[in-house]
């Protein structure tokens, strides 16, 4: 508006105008609102409910005696006629329930019986009606033998049935789409181009609104409320920096992102099948390797970086609120439960950390699995953006102290675009433990000590591996032997030890046994078909490749091959904490290490997981923006990343039926990245003891 004023404000008109038409135009052509309880798109509609089932009738779920049900977009203009579907199967020696049915400020007293039965409410038009309906279910609970659940009602559907067709829109969702189009135009370089892509997005809310309505219409006040948040923090930030080019959208990296997301997008809604989903891997690892290599040299900003990272992340996200994937994969469920069990138990025995507990439990306060579906991703959605951010702040550091090391932008966009560990960040938890892990070594680098052992003690608390780089660091402060060292060395440990008391004490005060549980269960654990010393074992023993186990499962070594293989881990990180006592290391070799060394431990891990290569490559892009690696170094690096990426996706989730040897290729590769790595920083290392006269030390 500050060029063309004028102009600006007839675009503006546009913009909104074109907002109320679509409004208009998907309201009065979308069928009403209607909740397929059971299916996958009831994510967006169904509250307070079981996990999903089926029978003769139809989908269905439980309620757990206080469940919900929320019908958006219906529209304004005609009465609503609310019907739900439900029964209340039980034993003969078991009354059925009472329940009671609230619609706004109407609410039935029913008895269902055991089969299903159609009930119907009467809803009058007025505010906010039109915006969102709620249905309220409670009801009394029993729970059969051998189940641990207090069952209430099955509820199949809920529908709302026009008398009539509806006038106006509703108010929310106009100004939902309106506010998605503003945000997308600022994608664009000049106020035409700007308006022609809001009127594109509008226009594609409009089609989805009217498609999908139950998979779209309850999600645009978030999308919108998100979009519209993230675009004026990056206006703010991009205020705050030097002026540099910004990313536009044709260029390759934004096309390598948007087409790596759109090929994930064919494996999740099952599209691609079978050996069908090598080559999508294939195309997407090429479109990752291409956007970084080809975006390389160009000046970034933080911002625009960030807005990568979003956008691949919610366009991932919409494609499975789309296909009603969201919450597929099973551990979304094991960590609901978890969260749930923590708020009515104090402490379940679980696998995990106990610190584990605390964000599991805070998203599943609602006592919803579809919020906790929802609440998941958008969680690591913030993981990932402060862990772009990490790479990019160690090398902007780097940058502005040695004046060395031009490619710590290309490792953060590398993070941002790659879609190939969408899968990791959509089920499983692995982006919180792996920030915090970034977050500690950008306070180090920022010598915030103090912080810094914060960050690492709770991302520990999480999950483990952010502690293995706490001695590093620690080793690295005592080597220098001076006041200030003894202060930085106490303000750390103090900051370590704090988290760590913060969010491990309250749970040991509750149970020791129970706290104690994650340590004795993952110290008794085979070696998994998934780790690295299974296909050592499989060379040393070649007749077991007749019997293979999934990957997922253990494999029975004996006891001496366990002791080889964790004597050999352990010795490995002994030398690379050890190798922090160097009295010529230099501060950013030490934050490389201290990343490397998470990252080597869970690669030699006897029980290994596919999401462990989402923590492994971001620590090898922190350690690589440490070393300051040139360009060159750089691409071979993302280049070596990517296959290993790819070849992970083989093993899971997209299981082929040669996993092995796309096993071996990942361990190869990601193996190579790190050595890369390591051995760039020892030759510049040596660099400087034969500039300084040095002889080379122990």
């Amino acid at each position: 508006m500050n060029d063309e004023p004028r102009c600006s404000w007839f675009y503006l008109a546009g913009i909104v105008l074109t907002a109320l038409l679509i409004a208009g135009g998907a309201t009065a052509l979308a069928l009403p609102p209607v909740c397929d309880v059971g299916a996958g798109e009831d994510v967006g509609c169904a509250r307070g409910f079981e996990t999903r089932e089926r029978d003769g009738y139809g989908s269905f779920r439980w309620t757990d005696g206080d469940a919900g049900v929320v019908l958006s977009a219906a529209g304004y203009g005609a009465p609503h006629l609310v019907e739900i579907v439900m029964a209340a199967p039980r034993p003969p020696d078991v009354s059925p329930p009472s329940t009671t049915l609230s619609v706004a400020a109407t609410s039935i007293m029913i008895t269902p019986p055991a089969a299903p039965r159609r009930y119907r409410l009467l809803h009058p038009p007025d505010f906010p009606a039109g915006e969102t309906i709620r249905i309220a279910i409670q009801s009394e609970t029993w729970k059969p033998d051998g189940d641990r659940r207090n069952l209430g009602v099955l509820v199949y559907l809920v529908r709302v049935r026009l008398l009539g067709d509806p006038v106006l829109p509703p108010l929310q969702h106009t100004l939902a789409i309106l506010a998605i189009g503003l945000a997308a135009s600022f994608a664009g370089r000049h106020p035409l181009i700007r308006t022609s892509i809001a009127l594109g997005a509008i226009g594609v809310c409009g089609v989805l609104w009217v498609w999908f309505p139950m998979r779209t219409t309850p999600f645009l006040p978030f999308y919108a409320l998100l979009l519209g948040s993230a675009t004026i923090l990056f206006a703010w930030l991009k205020r705050r920096e030097p002026a540099r080019q910004p990313v536009w959208f044709g260029e390759p990296v934004v096309l390598a992102a948007i087409g790596g997301v759109l090929l994930d997008a064919l494996i999740v809604t099952g599209v691609t099948r079978g050996s069908w989903v090598v080559p999508v891997i294939g195309a997407q690892a090429t479109l990752a390797v291409w956007g970084v290599w080809r975006a390389d040299r160009r000046s970034w900003s933080l911002p625009d970086l960030l807005r990568i990272a979003l956008i691949v992340r919610l366009l991932a996200l919409t494609t499975r609120l789309l296909s009603g994937e969201i919450g597929s994969d099973p551990d979304v469920e094991l960590f609901y439960n978890y969260g749930r069990a923590t708020l009515e138990l104090g402490l379940p025995v679980v696998e995990y950390p106990s610190g584990a507990l605390i964000p599991w439990a805070l998203m599943a306060l609602p006592a919803s699995r579809e919020l906790f579906a929802l609440a998941l991703p958008l969680c690591n959605t913030a993981a990932d953006l402060l862990i772009v951010w990490g790479i990019w702040q160690i090398g902007f550091q780097r940058r502005a102290v040695t004046g060395e090391g031009t490619g710590a932008a290309a490792l953060a966009c590398f993070y941002a675009l790659s879609s190939l560990l969408l899968p990791f960040w959509h089920g499983k938890y692995d982006s919180l433990p792996t920030a915090l892990l970034a977050l500690g070594l950008v306070a180090f680098a920022h010598r915030r000590m103090g912080w810094s052992g914060v960050a690492l003690g709770i991302g520990g608390a999480l999950k483990w591996t952010p502690w293995l780089a706490a001695p590093v660091l620690a080793f690295g402060i005592a080597r220098l032997r001076s006041s200030r060292s003894f202060t930085s060395l106490w303000a750390f440990a103090a900051g370590g030890m704090i988290a760590v008391a913060v969010t491990s004490i309250p749970f040991a005060l509750i149970d020791w046994e129970r706290f104690l549980a994650p340590y004795t269960l993952q110290g008794g654990r085979a070696i998994t078909g998934e780790s690295l010393w299974f296909l050592v074992f499989l060379v040393i023993a070649p007749e077991h490749w007749s019997r293979l186990p999934a990957p997922w499962g253990a494999f029975e070594t004996g006891r001496g091959f366990v002791g080889v293989a964790v004597a050999v881990q352990g010795a490995t990180l002994a030398g690379l904490m050890l190798n922090a006592l160097r009295p010529a290391l230099s501060e950013w070799r030490l934050i490389a290490l201290a990343a490397l060394t998470p990252a080597i431990f869970l690669l030699l891990n006897r029980v290994f997981s596919p999401q462990y290569i989402l923590t492994i490559t971001a620590a090898a892009l922190i350690a690589s923006a440490a070393v300051g690696d040139s360009p060159r170094v750089v691409r071979n690096l993302v280049l070596l990343l990517t296959i290993t990426q790819a070849a992970n996706l083989l093993v899971w989730p997209n299981t082929v039926p040669w996993w092995p040897l796309a096993s071996a290729v990942m361990f190869i590769t990601a193996a190579s990245a790190l050595g890369w790595i390591v051995a760039g920083a020892t030759r510049q290392s040596t660099a400087h003891f034969h500039r300084h006269g040095k002889g080379a030390d122990l």
